[in-house]
């Protein structure tokens, strides 16, 4: 499953943790290859008061996943015989350990491979899903025979509807000049349509090179 190390990784950790908890998957090895995604797991263990995990819940989810922490660790997943489930960087594949695990198990039938988040134009994620039959990694091609799931839901930006809410609940002053710039260009179009006639802002979307004055 590739990644985001901030937040996505957590997510995964809790469901995978939860899920098995109440018998609703099989139980399985999960490991979590990302320096990066294991220190912000330790640190939602030491700053339980700014998300909505519990603290044992927390707990719990750290010492069900396996941390490889080490090139050795992460090396070492090689060996593994029999059915497990590796969380590592980066979300939409354009980077990280799970190039590595990419290489190693994409033209295998039996793999399966998860994205679990939004995969922007351009990457070998967005290849993947769109049905690519080979990806390119480090120089070198690969054929994708593993199976491909998309876990939709997972996002963590707000929707049109959080953010129209956010914009109602603020103090910014009416006629405020608002430019999306993250986005598809058909959903900050939609974006754009919809807080023009659900709020009192000035709402467009950012242009290529073109400059806000504050």
């Amino acid at each position: 499953i590739p990644a985001f190390a901030v937040g996505r990784a957590q997510v995964l950790q809790h469901m995978f943790t939860t899920l098995m908890k109440a018998g609703r998957i099989p139980t399985l090895p999960i490991y979590l290859d990302s320096p990066m995604a294991i220190d912000v797991s330790e640190i939602y263990c030491r700053y339980e008061d700014q998300h909505r995990l519990s603290s044992s819940e927390c707990h719990e989810m750290c010492s069900t996943v396996h941390y490889s922490r080490s090139v050795q660790d992460s090396k070492a997943l090689a060996d593994q015989a029999y059915p497990h489930v590796i969380i590592a960087g980066s979300g939409m594949a354009t980077g990280g350990r799970i190039l590595h695990h990419f290489k190693r198990l994409l033209g295998q039938h039996r793999t399966t491979v998860i994205f679990a988040g939004y995969q922007a134009g351009g990457t070998r994620g967005a290849k993947m899903v769109g049905g690519a039959e080979r990806i390119k990694i480090h120089g070198d091609w690969f054929p994708v025979k593993a199976r491909l799931e998309v876990l939709s839901g997972l996002s963590g930006h707000g929707d049109f509807a959080e953010i129209e809410q956010w914009l109602a609940q603020s103090d910014l002053a009416p006629e405020t000049p608002i430019n999306l710039v993250h986005g598809n260009p058909e959903a900050l179009e939609a974006m754009r349509d919809h807080l023009r006639m659900n709020t009192r802002f000035a709402v467009d979307v950012a242009s290529y090179r073109s400059i806000l004055r504050v």
